[in-house]
């Protein structure tokens, strides 16, 4: 990948997906496909790729470790002037960029409060602090997928406010959790 990077080679790949509501067992390896890759990241414990999918004719954040097969071909590619990290982030929580932005709100308690404030978890944090010792902290997400589990880990000292689609996930997930333990 980073000689495609570099000397501006496409590759030809097969990549095994994880699709919403399949399970692991159900996994699907794509068919062979072109790929530009413009850029190698590494996030939450992991590295990416990201650059043009021909066939989806898109631009995708790949998983490295889920290509089945990746291949340097002969052909080249033409990276876009405009290209930028941000542009396929966006305001991604981590590297899932939704296609809806939405206005967090969430309330931590005291006993949170100090441990959250003090990480830089995203770009357009903000914090409130209330004179109870707890804070407010507001931010701005492209899509919910990613930061619904980082709220479920904060577990009861963790309050949604707003917006109510990420407050209901929570709602739910915490009842499905709760019903694995009856």
């Amino acid at each position: 990948v980073r000689t495609a990077i570099r000397k501006r080679r496409v590759l030809e790949c097969r990549y095994e997906s994880v699709r919403r509501g399949e399970k692991e067992s159900e996994k699907k390896a794509d068919e062979r496909f072109h790929f530009h890759p413009y850029a190698l990241v590494f996030n939450q414990r992991a590295w990416y790729v990201i650059g043009h999918h021909e066939a989806r004719e898109a631009l995708r954040t790949l998983k490295l470790n889920r290509f089945t097969q990746c291949a340097l071909t002969n052909l080249k590619f033409d990276m876009p002037k405009d290209f930028t990290l941000d542009d396929p982030l966006g305001c991604a929580w981590r590297m899932i960029r939704g296609s809806k932005r939405y206005e967090v709100e969430l309330r931590f308690d005291a006993e949170f409060a100090e441990t959250v404030a003090d990480t830089h978890w995203h770009a357009t944090q903000e914090i409130d602090w209330h004179e109870d010792g707890s804070i407010t902290f507001r931010c701005t997400v492209d899509g919910l997928d990613e930061i619904v589990w980082w709220v479920l880990s904060m577990g009861p000292h963790c309050r949604v406010v707003k917006p109510k689609a990420l407050a209901t996930r929570i709602r739910d997930l915490a009842r499905e959790t709760v019903r694995q333990y009856e």
